[in-house]
Parts: structure tokens; sequence; C-alpha cells
């Protein structure tokens, strides 16, 4: 592992799409502690953008379009 890499605090940030994504976030932070940081949603209610953190990780999700 590169030094660079030992010293980031996040490496790889996964991005997920949801046929429901504000159910999913509701689900990502109730059963595993997830925090939202950013949820940008539609006019329509689907979700254009989120960011969840978790400790020092983070993922991004949103709607499936």
């Amino acid at each position: 592992m590169s030094a660079l890499a030992k010293h980031t605090t996040a490496t790889v940030i996964p991005c997920l799409r949801y046929r429901n994504a504000p159910v999913a976030i509701d689900w990502l932070c109730t059963a595993f502690g997830f925090e939202k940081q950013a949820v940008y949603p539609n006019d329509d209610g689907k979700i254009a953008h989120a960011q969840l953190t978790f400790g020092n990780g983070m993922i991004m999700l949103g709607s499936v379009l």
C-alpha cells in the first residue's frame, strides 16, 4: 500500500443506485448507523444525489432514473 493511501481518509467512495432511494437512505441510517451528509431530491421526490458518512468513509447514492 502506498504511503498516500495509508494517510487518506477514504480512498474508494462507492456510488449506489436504488429504486426507492429515500427508503434506502432511512434503512442504511437505521440499520448500519450511516449519517446523512447531503441529500438532494428532484422535484418528483427521487434522489438526484445523496452522501452518507460512516466514520471516515462515505457512500454516494441516488435514485434509478
